[in-house]
């Protein structure tokens, strides 16, 4: 499309639009999108803070811009996704739960729990993450360890925000050393979480509250399922986990009995009892790099000692701009930007799940803990699959999760329209109500508080699933 150019970041997205010149930023590539061009050139000059012009566009530091397209020239290639096939309706997809980090941190109980509550590898909530107790992992990477002094900070800083921060930093001002620290970050979490993970799967299995759940929904799923006249009902389930360790998927797999062996199995639509939605990602998920043979066995540092960035990691080392782009991320971005702005990211279909022994051969489909970044890190078939989940959603159970998942909430909000019931597991549900407002300031909405994810296994999954 003539006047269309496609501009290229050290960050690894890459923004289509209209370059405009804007006198007062300088020092900002404005990119503002075709949809908004028309409402843009209306606006007054004097209106036209960098926040506004957010609204219409992107704003890029002059700096992280690697080299443009024109539209004439190149367009994303579109990816499949996998093929889509809608839900089959005589089955039952009405209930949803929703896990954050608490419920990881909280998912032993019995004789088991004052052990577990003791345990160095005992799953951290996101302030924890980079505690002393990690020192043998953190220790690994240099990236981490130049971090320490604000991660590890007297003021107890707020992890989040602080991520937050630093990355746009890095958006705007083209902060090479920013980033090379949290591609290190990403490679120190997946390690630690696997080896998280590890511990409490094996060592904490016979009193495990993910198992205790899973059991007690596998008989729901069983008496449920009947067939009469060539048709077969059931009750199925849908599990979000905003963890990037791999506990529930470990014990709700063993429970049903369902192989998690590839990416595919996560949502195998109208064969599975359940299907497991991750949208930040998972430890044991990756791009797998076609040659490793520089890296010298360890990657993480190679790429951190040769100050790789986002353009170089996704378009030089995985792959190039024609197969690591996937043109249908466009519409996909659009839905998750709160002001419906669209980009093109790295094609996610490719994921692949990472054995034990291969993490040099990948690189982590992680998302560092933002408090506000509107970003998932999951196949696109997933995501559709999540959020047509929404629709027939009639009771959402939320496990030790804040709520606080602004993209997240965007979909929810507007898609789950037929909500009855939210059930609340969480020892501070002040906070989750405040998140979840929109939903439970609706007429006829039921909430029901349990004290913590043990409570609601003991006596919710009885009374109100």
């Amino acid at each position: 499309m003539k006047g269309l150019k496609y501009f290229f970041t050290k960050y690894g997205e890459v923004y289509a639009g209209w370059k405009w010149e804007e006198m007062n930023f300088p020092e900002y590539t404005i990119v503002i999108q075709g949809t908004k061009l028309r409402e843009y050139r209306e606006l007054n000059h004097n209106e036209k803070t960098l926040e506004k012009i957010s609204e219409y566009g992107w704003v890029l530091g002059n700096e992280v811009i690697v080299g443009t397209l024109d539209g004439e020239e190149f367009e994303p290639p579109r990816k499949s996704a996998g093929s889509y096939t809608g839900f089959n309706h005589d089955i039952e997809h009405k209930t949803m739960f929703i896990f954050g980090a608490g419920a990881s941190a909280n998912c032993v109980y019995g004789n088991d729990k004052v052990e577990f509550q003791k345990d160095d590898l005992r799953p951290p909530l996101g302030p924890a993450l980079f505690e002393k107790r990690f020192k043998t992992y953190y220790n690994k990477y240099k990236g981490v360890r130049q971090s320490l002094t604000l991660l590890q900070s007297d003021e107890n800083p707020d992890v989040e925000e602080l991520f937050e921060r630093e990355w746009k930093n890095i958006h705007k001002e083209n902060n090479q050393v920013v980033l090379s620290r949290h591609i290190s970050i990403f490679y120190y979490l997946q390690e630690l979480l696997k080896e998280v993970s590890n511990r409490v799967n094996n060592e904490y299995d016979a009193k495990n509250l993910y198992a205790k759940l899973g059991n007690k929904l596998q008989k729901i799923y069983s008496a449920s399922v009947k067939t009469t006249y060539g048709r077969t009902t059931a009750k199925n389930f849908a599990f979000v986990s905003f963890n990037q360790d791999t506990i529930l998927e470990t014990f709700i797999s063993q429970q049903f009995n369902i192989p998690l062996n590839n990416l595919n199995d996560y949502i195998r639509v109208n064969e599975s009892p359940c299907y497991i939605f991750k949208p930040h990602g998972s430890w044991n998920w990756g791009w797998r790099f076609p040659d490793t043979s520089q890296f010298n066995g360890n990657t993480s540092n190679w790429l951190f000692e040769n100050n790789i960035n986002l353009f170089q990691l996704y378009f030089e080392l995985l792959g190039d701009h024609t197969n690591m782009i996937d043109g249908s991320t466009w519409g996909y971005e659009t839905m998750l930007n709160k002001h419906h702005l669209g980009r093109y990211t790295i094609d996610k279909s490719q994921l692949q799940l990472i054995g034990e022994e291969d993490l040099n051969n990948f690189f982590p489909a992680l998302l560092l803990p933002y408090r506000d970044k509107d970003e998932f890190t999951m196949p696109i078939q997933h995501f559709n699959y999540m959020t047509d989940y929404f629709n027939s959603i009639e009771t959402l159970v939320v496990i030790g999760w804040k709520g606080n998942e602004e993209a997240f909430n965007r979909q929810l909000f507007q898609k789950a329209n037929r909500i009855k019931k939210v059930i609340i597991a969480d020892p501070n549900p002040d906070v989750v109500e405040k998140y979840l407002e929109p939903i439970l300031s609706r007429q006829g909405i039921t909430k029901i508080i349990y004290k913590n994810f043990e409570d609601f296994v003991e006596n919710g999954i009885d009374n109100d699933i």
